[in-house]
């Protein structure tokens, strides 16, 4: 996508694009053409000599025996989180929380953004409750990357021994190949054409084969030993260079491998319009969606069209129109005069510039005149700027989250789930999306799959959330007494205060009223533990102490 836009046009209304610094001239001098790029971005100097660029890619070359990208993060080391967590096993805890959240294919910057973020929740809270929320959330992502070999337990292999048929299936073999139906007739014309292409090709054999002399001399082993012969294999290895998208010049041995670190498809955003035109783009993913989330910049694009069709017909405006138009995403047709009338409003100068013509009459000879012509001055740019709109637009059909926002069940349901903050709510969405999905058909299966994430993914999100009223409930269960939980358990029930709290909130009360039972039991069994030593256990006094003494 991003070789459909005018890199000339990029360089001129949006200069400090990240696309420029992979897009280096071309003049016919290398050695000046890369030089002089790398004066115009010496910030991406290091970028530029370790990236190379494969059409709307940009990949580095990776030796086999490099790092992982784990291992490059500075911050993920095992000795830096010890020492900022104060511990080792809260330093081995976090490490693995991280890698449990960071995608399988994750790279060095996201597991630097990751780490970061939650040594920045460490300084704000808890260690102990960042690193619980960091494990539940692992294991729910680990759940939905993991494949299905990682989740089988055991598995078992076995040969099959060859099935013999049956005296009755061999009699059926035989009936078959009796009653089989004769091949069909020979295409005449195919075989004519066959005969004829043929003799135009005629008797090409190959008679030897090419001699690769340098294969011959860096792959033969001759008299050398191990050593040389891996140091010949890839220097060979690197003299073989190959066209890859139509770039020449980039070689790798058998043991490196391209990792794509940049993708140009992905960088054609808000920043490579102008300035002026820039908040357009925020407006294409409201018109987009529409309904709950970009109803009003719909209505309002519907009015602005509404009106300049009024004035260029000289008509009254329908009045469902002009006060209530559609909430409904535009179409395609609406966003193209949306976009002719916008880029219009902000690119109205215009000028008038004097101009010479040539006019010839049927007699005589051509007459020039000097005619005044009024244009607009940014019109390159306005066409620029309705290239990249339009790409925007586009790209977003291929997101399936927001085409299905597009539809009004979906979009209610998506929101309302967002929404909420107790548990309880999210399961009977969950409940009335299934309902629209099996017996209303308003939902496809895709639809509600993703839905049903949606709840997934936000009930992990509350699970933490706790009021300040149920902080207080908290603090009185950790501290009570036998009697004292069995009057708060039975308050839980008939409280008024208590049966406002949210779902999540009660569930974290259960928990702790368990766990609180299970330290009053074992401080008990330790007491009485303790008491029924010192009551079988005999007075230091009346200890007997027995004298063994030699004989003479």
């Amino acid at each position: 996508m991003a070789e459909q836009l005018n890199i000339e046009q990029l360089k001129k209304f949006a200069p400090q694009n990240a696309i420029l610094a992979f897009s280096p001239l071309n003049t016919g001098s290398p050695m000046q053409d890369w030089c002089a790029h790398l004066g115009n971005n010496p910030l991406r100097r290091r970028e530029l000599e370790e990236f190379a660029i494969l059409g709307d890619v940009v990949v580095r070359i990776a030796d086999e025996l490099e790092p992982e990208p784990v291992d490059r993060v500075r911050i993920m080391s095992l000795e830096y989180a010890v020492r900022i967590l104060g511990s080792e096993e809260d330093g081995r805890e976090f490490v693995r929380c991280v890698k449990a959240i960071a995608s399988p294919d994750a790279g060095q910057f996201e597991y630097e953004q990751i780490a970061a973020f939650y040594y920045g929740e460490i300084r704000k809270r808890n260690v102990s409750e960042v690193l619980k929320e960091m494990g539940l959330l692992g294991m729910q992502l680990e759940a939905v990357t993991a494949a299905v070999a990682d989740r089988e337990i055991g598995f078992e292999e076995f040969e099959r021994t060859e099935q013999k048929l049956t005296v009755a299936d061999q009699r059926r073999v035989q009936e078959a190949a009796k009653n089989r139906k004769p091949l069909p007739p020979r295409c005449l014309n195919f075989e004519d054409e066959m005969k004829a292409v043929l003799r135009r090709v005629g008797r090409q054999k190959a008679s030897r084969m090419i001699y690769d002399d340098l294969a011959a001399f860096y792959l033969e082993d001759g008299d050398k030993s191990l050593e040389e012969m891996d140091r010949d294999f890839v220097t060979f290895e690197n003299l073989e260079q190959y066209d890859e998208n139509g770039l020449i010049g980039l070689t790798m041995n058998g043991g490196q491998r391209s990792v794509v670190v940049f993708d140009l498809d992905c960088e054609v955003d808000a920043s490579c319009l102008p300035p002026e035109a820039r908040h357009l783009a925020s407006e294409v993913g409201k018109l987009f969606v529409g309904h709950a989330m970009g109803g009003s910049s719909a209505q309002d694009a519907r009015r602005m069209i509404a009106e300049t069709w009024a004035d260029q017909t000289r008509s009254a405006i329908p009045v469902s129109s002009w006060n209530e138009p559609s909430k409904h995403p535009l179409s395609d047709q609406e966003f193209e005069e949306w976009l002719s009338l916008s880029l219009d409003r902000i690119y109205d100068r215009k000028v008038v510039r004097s101009a010479r013509r040539l006019f010839t009459f049927s007699k005589g000879p051509a007459v020039e005149l000097a005619v005044d012509q009024e244009l607009n001055p940014d019109y390159e740019e306005m066409q620029y700027a309705v290239a990249v709109l339009r790409l925007l637009w586009r790209r977003q059909y291929s997101d399936f989250h927001l085409r299905s926002l597009r539809h009004e069940t979906y979009q209610e349901l998506y929101l309302a789930i967002r929404g909420t903050s107790d548990t309880a709510d999210v399961a009977e969405l969950k409940k009335l999306a299934y309902t629209d999905f099996k017996e209303r058909n308003k939902l496809t299966l895709k639809e509600f799959t993703a839905l049903n994430t949606v709840a997934k993914s936000q009930q992990v999100r509350l699970r933490d959330r706790f009021s300040q009223a149920a902080t207080k409930w908290l603090r009185k269960i950790e501290k009570a007494s036998g009697g004292g939980l069995r009057f708060l358990k039975f308050a839980l029930y008939n409280d008024a205060e208590a049966k406002a709290l949210a779902r999540q909130e009660k569930q974290r009360l259960w928990d702790a009223v368990r766990t609180r039972e299970a330290e009053l039991r074992l401080e008990a069994s330790t007491a009485l533990s303790l008491r029924q030593q010192n009551l079988f256990s005999q007075p230091v006094n009346q200890i007997r102490q027995v004298h063994v003494v030699t004989s003479a």
